[in-house]
Parts: C-alpha cells; structure tokens; sequence
C-alpha cells in the first residue's frame, strides 16, 4: 500500500518522537471504487485510520461506487451524487 507508507511520517511522529504533526484538527472524506467482489469495510476501516493519524476525525460517510464491472463509476448516480455532496461538506468550511 504505497499511500499508506507515505503516512509513515505521521504515525512516527505522533508516537515516536510524541509530537503532533497536524495540531488542527482537519474534515475528511473516503471514496473507494470497486469492482463488485469482496467487501470494502476493511478498506474503509483502513482509510478512516490513515485519516485519524492525520488528526483528521470528522469524516464524511463513506461514498463508493461498487459495481465497476458492470457500470462505470461516471454511470454511477449514487456515486456521483456522493461525490457532490463531499464538495459541499468541505465548502462548508470556507463559508464559515
């Protein structure tokens, strides 16, 4: 998992040297892509604890497209909608 390695940093920061290497707390969302075998709980699981070792604790419920070998991701409306609703979240933010 190369995107979790690139993390490393974080996680040795926080726990070896007891700094913390984002002191404000950050919004976050996952959006995972699947071909329609397996279960994507681990992955979401995966995900949710890269982000919390980025101080990241207000995540965005999970947005997914599951069925990509039979229908495109941009043939997806849930996805899509999900995807929309993810800009919102994080604009929310800036209005503020």
């Amino acid at each position: 998992m190369d995107l979790g390695s690139r993390l490393q940093i974080y996680y040795s920061a926080r726990f070896f040297r007891r700094e913390e290497p984002v002191p404000k707390s950050k919004k976050g969302a996952v959006i995972l892509i699947g071909g329609g075998d397996g279960h994507m709980d681990k992955a979401y699981e995966t995900a949710c604890t890269l982000l919390h070792h980025m101080n990241c604790h207000d995540i965005f419920p999970l947005v997914y497209s599951h069925n990509t070998n039979n229908r495109p991701v941009v043939k997806d409306p849930d996805a899509l909608n999900g995807i929309n609703n993810i800009v919102r979240y994080f604009n929310q933010a800036e209005e503020k």
